[in-house]
């Protein structure tokens, strides 16, 4: 079997490229809705407490977290990380790129019983190292989420930079107003 010349790789690189979200413009991954549609990533106002009403048809399975800055990290030394990196920072140029791009990137992974699909909110709070306590907020609405599915928030830029790392963090899955799925760190 003939293997694929390097322009024809660059080209299927290049078809599968996703455009940046509008929160962080230099993210890998945009989150996409249910049916093709583009799912939007905004900051929140925070101070409204949700009710806790935990069900077991949501649920946020996985969060895996990576944190990108040559200055804590170093060289990448499992080749995994090395890979993440080269993905992560793909396409930027200069330094300058390069460091919009450190911070914080988490992945969580969740899943809506194909039965109770509807609207629903996957809400990211954290808290960085220079603000001390003050929470802050990203929000991702969907139409209509069921099934398995993946939703990445990015802390990256100037917001890492200024403010310093990732203290804390939780997920929180808000379908009507209520909290019906949650995950949080063990600093939370």
């Amino acid at each position: 079997m003939r293997r694929p010349s390097l322009p024809w790789a660059a080209i299927c690189l290049a078809a599968a490229a996703v455009v940046p979200s509008p929160i962080s413009l230099f993210s890998p991954f945009t989150p996409v809705a249910v049916f093709g549609e583009k799912a939007r990533m905004e900051a929140v106002p925070s101070g409204s407490v949700l009710p806790l009403a935990l069900d077991d048809s949501y649920k946020v399975e996985k969060v895996f977290s990576v944190l990108l800055d040559p200055a804590l990290n170093g060289k990448a030394s499992s080749p995994w990380l090395r890979a993440e990196e080269d993905r992560r920072y793909f396409g930027a140029i200069n330094e300058f790129e390069r460091r919009q791009r450190d911070g914080h990137s988490y992945t969580i992974h969740w899943k809506v019983d194909p039965s109770h699909a509807g609207p629903l909110a996957v809400r990211f709070e954290y808290r960085q190292q220079k603000l001390g306590s003050k929470v802050q907020t990203l929000e991702v609405k969907y139409p209509k989420a069921s099934g398995s599915l993946r939703t990445e928030f990015t802390v990256q830029g100037d917001d890492y930079h200024q403010d310093g790392p990732v203290t804390a963090w939780r997920v929180l899955l808000i379908e009507q107003d209520r909290v019906v799925g949650l995950q949080q760190s063990f600093l939370w």
